[in-house]
């Protein structure tokens, strides 16, 4: 009875840490700008080469964005853009995108 006290009191003074809240992603309607490098256009989705995007924590990586309707010109592999996205149910789909003067 003693052993069984003791833990209830050690657990009332020192209670167990709960985990750090995740940061705030923005809300899916926000809407990111970034920069980057066409990898791929393909007929749903362009793979860019973007730089780091601290807006949502991100590394520079490669990965692929969902094209919105209607359908926007394919721009060739190598070029610079400045691009804008969204999170969506699918993924993340870019809202415009543009050749740079980098």
């Amino acid at each position: 009875m003693r052993n069984l006290m003791a833990a209830m009191a050690l657990f009332l003074l020192f209670p167990v840490a709960a985990p750090a809240a995740p940061a705030l992603a923005p809300s899916s309607s926000a809407e990111i700008h970034a920069q980057g490098v066409i990898k791929a256009w393909r007929p749903q989705a362009v793979s860019i080469a973007h730089q780091a995007i601290p807006a949502l924590n991100w590394p520079p990586m490669t990965m692929s964005f969902l094209l919105p309707p209607p359908p926007v010109s394919a721009l060739p592999a190598g070029t610079p853009v400045d691009f804008s996205f969204r999170q969506v149910a699918g993924g993340y789909q870019l809202t415009a995108i543009h050749a740079s003067q980098r």
